[in-house]
């Protein structure tokens, strides 16, 4: 299949940020191929979506062939698929810990790593990791999500510099608080574990809308953002800039 326009893959498609992430770039022009565990329930018309368990190498690499075999190409990767659980360091299960890592970073690898050799096949490509606000600062019971995203931050950096010769750019954006189910998911969570955190009142302490995120992305694959490589880019509306 002839391709003329770039070629992008986003990770966790199903969820909030993916989709909108997936819509955005759907709609700025990219040709875009969605991957996750689960069909999103609410398509983005104009994308394509391929079922992918991020954590998995074998369906990571049947995946990032069936892209190549379809448009032949990938010139931009994002990856979004993320999980967060929740509970106090000293009850926390080894299964939270490897399921938080294995999908938050360990997929992150995996799916940096098979999109590399086409990229530089074809003189370049953008990476973007989406971090948190958790690899920054962070609340009680979120040990293993703030690890895991602290990981990615230092993870895109190391790629920008190890790939710069080679036309490709990694950045990772290190995101606050979004109006998603998995927000809510850990808002109920910390309160069953008797965590109490107090948002600060007014626009520091507002959710962000999924597709202000989405815009954030876009711009970091556009060639606007040509010069900035190994950034990790803070989106959370002043939050981490807090003092008290």
């Amino acid at each position: 299949m002839a391709v003329t326009k770039r070629v992008a893959v986003v990770t966790g498609a199903g969820g909030g940020i993916g989709r909108a992430i997936v819509a955005d770039l759907t709609a700025s022009g990219f040709t875009v191929v969605g991957w996750g565990r689960h069909e999103p329930s609410d398509p983005v018309r104009g994308a394509s979506f391929l079922r992918c368990d991020v954590s998995d190498a074998d369906e990571v690499e049947g995946a990032t062939d069936e892209v190549l075999r379809l448009f032949g190409r990938i010139d931009v990767l994002v990856t979004s698929a993320a999980v967060l659980r929740t509970a106090p360091l000293h009850e926390m299960s080894l299964e939270i810990w490897e399921e938080t890592m294995s999908i938050n970073l360990r997929g992150v690898f995996l799916c940096t790593r098979a999109v590399l050799p086409t990229m530089i096949e074809h003189g370049g490509g953008s990476v973007v990791h989406l971090s948190s606000v958790h690899a920054l600062s962070t609340v009680p019971g979120t040990a293993a999500y703030a690890a895991s995203k602290g990981a990615v931050v230092s993870f895109s950096r190391e790629v920008a510099v190890e790939y710069a010769d080679r036309g490709v750019r990694a950045n990772s954006l290190v995101v606050g608080s979004v109006d998603t189910a998995m927000s809510t998911l850990h808002g109920v969570e910390l309160a069953r574990d008797d965590v109490r955190v107090h948002v600060p009142a007014g626009a520091i302490g507002r959710m962000a809308d999924p597709d202000e995120v989405a815009h954030a992305v876009r711009f970091l694959v556009s060639d606007d953002a040509s010069f900035i490589n190994g950034s990790a880019l803070v989106i959370d509306g002043g939050l981490t800039a807090r003092l008290m």
